[in-house]
């Protein structure tokens, strides 16, 4: 049987929403903490493998309860949560990458993280889309709401904590 990329939709969709909203919790943790460039790269990459790799080890482990599940394909669905994770999950932090690169990250670095984020959400609203062959409207706009209220929890989580150490 050939196997198509719709049968990973949800390693594929979970994996790239988490790897998103939580290297954007912690890019966002930083800046609320008022930590600077420097600890943001290496939290988010710190966050990035551990986080990726975990929830690959998660989705093999769930994926393997299910009886009706062979070994192979619960490798398979690791793979793709990791990939996933690992792809869109770099998308916040490009805009820390990019800082020396193009002033406009350098000047509007958060910022940019959110519009990076935004469009994160969006392309993967569009490919959840196109694996289901659902409304391209409803799965972007549905993916881009529920992913900005996780990614907004996250910032003001952190811009709390930073308040109450003092950062802010």
């Amino acid at each position: 049987m050939k196997e198509k990329i719709g049968d990973y939709a949800k390693s594929i969709v979970y994996g790239g929403m988490d790897g998103i909203v939580t290297t954007f919790a912690v890019v966002a943790g930083a800046v609320g903490g008022n930590l600077g460039v420097t600890p943001i790269v290496i939290l988010g990459f710190s966050n990035l493998l551990a986080d990726g790799f975990s929830m690959a080890v998660g989705d093999y482990l769930s994926s393997t309860t299910e009886e009706s599940v062979v070994k192979g394909k619960a490798v398979k669905n690791a793979g793709a949560t990791f990939l996933s994770f690992i792809f869109f999950g770099l998308i916040p932090l490009l805009s820390y990458l990019l800082i020396n690169v193009f002033s406009i990250f350098k000047v509007h670095t958060f910022m940019m993280a959110c519009i990076l984020v935004s469009l994160a959400l969006t392309l993967l609203g569009f490919v959840k889309a196109l694996i289901t062959k659902k409304s391209k409207f409803k799965e972007i706009f549905r993916t881009l709401l529920i992913g900005l209220i996780a990614a907004l929890f996250a910032y003001y989580v952190g811009d709390f904590l930073g308040q109450l150490a003092g950062t802010r």
